[in-house]
């Protein structure tokens, strides 16, 4: 009698169990992909011929344009099908929307300021804290020569 947790909240990697989940998590979609593959490959060889027949009628029109249907064949077609795997991929692994933010932290007010703080050097640090037009610097003008 499993609970599957680590499956359940997929995209959240945080706490103790965070790399049981995400290991979990792969092997999952290792296997999703593995069983797929297997489907289309058997589902190709059952269809082998309405596929043939089918793919006869989509080239007929690039028939005399070898360049068009090389140009389907390895750009057009591959890039649907990457759009379409990575959409599918997005949507199982990434956190769902009632775990948005579970692996960050609530920033707040004081605590964005204080980040903004430690990224700034000494220097710009005494500067930011005086009024921004006294560090105005003035050309100097060579008078006299």
């Amino acid at each position: 009698d499993r609970n599957w947790d680590s499956l359940k909240n997929s995209g959240v990697y945080t706490g103790e169990t965070a790399m049981r989940d995400f290991t979990h998590q792969s092997l999952a979609w290792v296997v999703i992909l593995t069983i797929v593959k297997i489907i289309i490959y058997f589902f190709m060889l059952a269809a082998s011929a309405p596929l043939a027949y089918f793919g006869g009628l989509l080239f007929k029109p690039f028939e005399g344009y070898i360049r068009v249907e090389l140009v389907f064949v390895m750009i057009v077609f591959p890039g649907l099908m990457n759009v379409i795997y990575f959409w599918i991929a997005d949507s199982y692994l990434k956190a769902k929307s009632d775990q948005h933010g579970a692996h960050e932290e609530t920033p707040t007010a004081a605590g964005l300021q204080n980040k903004k703080e430690s990224l700034l050097s000494d220097e710009e640090k005494k500067q930011s804290a005086q009024p921004s037009w006294t560090t105005l610097s003035t050309p100097t003008t060579n008078q006299g020569q």
